[in-house]
């Protein structure tokens, strides 16, 4: 039986249309894990850079020597602006990670759309095949009866 007698055809297009969507979506899903993964680099850098500032002025209190109150304005200020880079890095990590939760979430629904599709290709070519070994069936059935001799009765 051909594709279109059993209706599988339309699947099939399904089928590559789904595997199409799916593939896109992979590709995006792993473009939004990279920008997350940067966006994470950049928080922690950002981090760490806080963090080494806060402890050269700690180290700046502590030592005997006297403090310029200029530098320590300008170290306060500078403290301030990171802060504020700081913020600005934790929301689009956060935001990068959303998306790429979301993209995770679109690829797995897809792949069970995909899924679904692919069972019901393989349950209609199973029907197919029967069908056609029972059409074959039948007919060497008819045929072996066509040929059998007949019995005549007297």
């Amino acid at each position: 039986m051909s594709d279109r007698k059993n209706g599988q055809e339309p699947l099939h297009a399904l089928e590559r249309w789904r595997t199409s969507q799916l593939d896109d979506a992979k590709v995006t899903m792993v473009q939004l894990n990279a920008e997350a993964a940067d966006r994470l680099s950049t928080l922690t850098r950002i981090q760490s850079e806080i963090e080494a500032l806060q402890s050269l002025v700690r180290e700046q209190a502590q030592s005997a020597a006297l403090l310029n109150a200029d530098a320590l304005l300008r170290m306060t200020e500078f403290s301030g602006y990171q802060q504020e880079q700081l913020n600005g890095a934790q929301d689009q990590h956060r935001q990068a990670a959303e998306r790429a939760d979301d993209a995770q979430r679109s690829v797995l629904h897809l792949f069970q759309q995909l899924s679904l599709v692919e069972r019901l290709l393989e349950r209609r070519q199973e029907v197919a095949d029967t069908e056609q070994q029972r059409q074959s069936q039948k007919q060497l059935d008819e045929g072996a009866l066509s040929r059998a001799p007949h019995i005549e009765s007297n």
